[in-house]
């Protein structure tokens, strides 16, 4: 077993760039210098010792823990340090490879360096196995290279530190936290760790979906703080999933629908639980009619994160456009018992209510929970309303106007629009609507920038095409043009499937 005065007694060695100091548990290298825990240093030396072959699980137990029974984690976790040694204090200069079941081994430049003939000259103590590549690399300078940035101090508490940091970038990313509070520790984190791809691509991520709420005069700088976390992430580890999810979030609707899909699955291929990618696939396949592949998706969000008010509110929602009202009313209810202070979960009951025949309840629903609506949400569908719930001539006239009008000033209001025109069966003015706001062209075009909801991010969002109010739409032989015209059977055409309301 290695103990503390075995470091003591080993001579500092150089390897090509870096320096290793056993008695000083010190790492240094033209990026930086390290200081190490004396754990971390006897698994390093054990590795060095054995000249890029195998070490077993057990040689390092045995070595480095005395044999004594330690958890799996205890060994991970030394080796992730012994991972950020080279990227501290001299990027690329070695890797540890996992051999699974096995042990860890070294590879990379360092292994060549191992391997080389002792100098000539130089001290030869067999009983220290390093010191005979004291210089190795440096013709016997024995000079330590300049060491730039700060030196990390890579310990138990700078670990916890680091991971509660990322905990909390999670838990913004979940929704428990607010979405600036998991930016801020984010940037923390990566001050601790700045090779850390996990979390410059949560930071990245999370920045992402900072920029798509930021007000028009921030969004730009928003949107290049994202980028930048985001590229870094990539530049370290160009398959870490939260930042290919960001590339997409800020790429977004530049991306057409098949880029979009093949984009989310590329990133759940590499990480097949990362909730956020699958959330975002889940919106995308009800968006292109296939409600019953995203109800598959979305009940594998749920199995992850069961009380999730997103993922039980898209069930809510798909129970309905599925025809199961019902079953949709006690998903919506117990939604409501469950979150009392969130609006999603006052909208699906309201919009599920207002177009099932419901109209009463949903105004009921509205006027005692007020605050969980946006302003013009209100004053709309207060003018709506009536027609569905008694659509006499002159309540049909009032929310046509009603409609036509917010459609031109509101994207989030036009896409209302086209369910409660259906709803009602105004087939031809639900189709103005459409065609106004997806293709602009006809009767109900903007009249300038949307004041309700981003019209780029609705146009890619078309759930609400394939919900049970616009079947009537969807029987129209002006549908499939419409779909065209958004690209939608071209998606259909690439990935050789059909829409639900095609099969059915």
């Amino acid at each position: 077993m290695l103990q503390l005065r075995d470091l003591a007694l080993r001579s500092d060695f150089q390897l090509g760039p870096i320096r290793v100091s056993p008695s000083r548990r010190l790492v240094e290298g033209p990026a930086g210098k390290v200081h190490l825990e004396p754990l971390i240093m006897q698994v390093f030396l054990l590795l060095l010792d054995h000249d890029g072959q195998v070490v077993t699980r057990k040689e390092l137990f045995d070595q480095c823990w005395g044999g004594v029974m330690v958890g799996d984690d205890s060994l991970n976790r030394a080796v992730a340090k012994v991972r950020r040694i080279a990227g501290l204090v001299a990027p690329g200069i070695f890797e540890i490879e996992t051999i699974p079941r096995t042990g860890y081994r070294l590879s990379g430049e360092i292994v060549e360096l191992l391997q080389a003939p002792a100098e000539a000259g130089l001290e030869t103590d067999q009983s220290d196995h390093l010191s005979r590549r004291a210089v190795i690399g440096l013709g016997g300078a024995g000079v330590v290279l300049a060491a730039g940035g700060a030196a990390w101090w890579i310990d138990e508490e700078q670990d916890r530190r680091f991971e509660a940091l990322v905990r909390k970038g999670n838990e913004a990313l979940r929704g428990s936290i607010p979405l600036p509070d998991g930016i801020s520790a984010l940037q923390q984190a990566v001050t601790i760790r700045p090779r850390s791809a996990q979390a410059w691509g949560l930071l990245g991520l999370l920045g992402s979906f900072a920029a798509q709420a930021a007000a028009p005069n921030e969004l730009e700088a928003a949107a290049k703080r994202a980028e930048d976390a985001t590229l870094r992430a990539l530049a370290i580890d160009p398959r870490e999933p939260n930042a290919l999810l960001a590339m997409y979030e800020l790429q977004g609707s530049t991306l057409d629908w098949i880029a979009r899909d093949r984009r989310l699955r590329q990133v759940i291929a590499v990480d097949p639980k990362n909730v956020s990618a699958i959330a975002e696939l889940v919106m995308l396949l009800q968006a292109v009619g296939l409600t019953r592949e995203s109800w598959d998706w979305n009940e594998r969000a749920i199995a992850m994160q069961p009380l999730s008010s997103d993922f039980l509110g898209k069930r809510a929602l798909k129970l309905w456009i599925l025809g199961r009202v019902p079953q949709a009313d006690k998903v919506a209810d117990q939604l409501l018992d469950m979150y009392p202070s969130v609006p999603w979960v006052f909208w699906i009951r309201f919009v599920i209510y207002a177009l099932t025949g419901r109209a009463k309840a949903a105004q009921a629903l509205m006027n005692s929970e007020r605050d969980k609506f946006a302003a013009p949400t209100v004053q709309f569908w207060s003018r709506c309303l009536p027609a569905l719930d008694q659509p006499t001539p002159e309540a049909v006239a009032e929310a046509r106007r009603s409609c036509f009008e917010a459609s031109r000033d509101a994207a989030q209001l036009a896409t209302n629009a086209v369910m409660i025109l259906s709803a009602l069966r105004q087939v031809d003015a639900a189709f103005d609507v459409a065609t106004g706001f997806l293709l602009s062209r006809g009767p109900v075009v903007r009249r300038g920038k949307s004041t309700v909801g981003s019209d780029s991010s609705w146009r890619v969002n078309t759930q609400w095409l394939f919900t049970p109010p616009c079947a009537v739409m969807r029987a129209d032989p002006r549908f499939l043009p419409l779909c065209d015209g958004v690209g939608l059977t071209d998606y259909w055409r690439s990935r050789g499937v059909e829409p639900d309301f095609m099969r059915t």
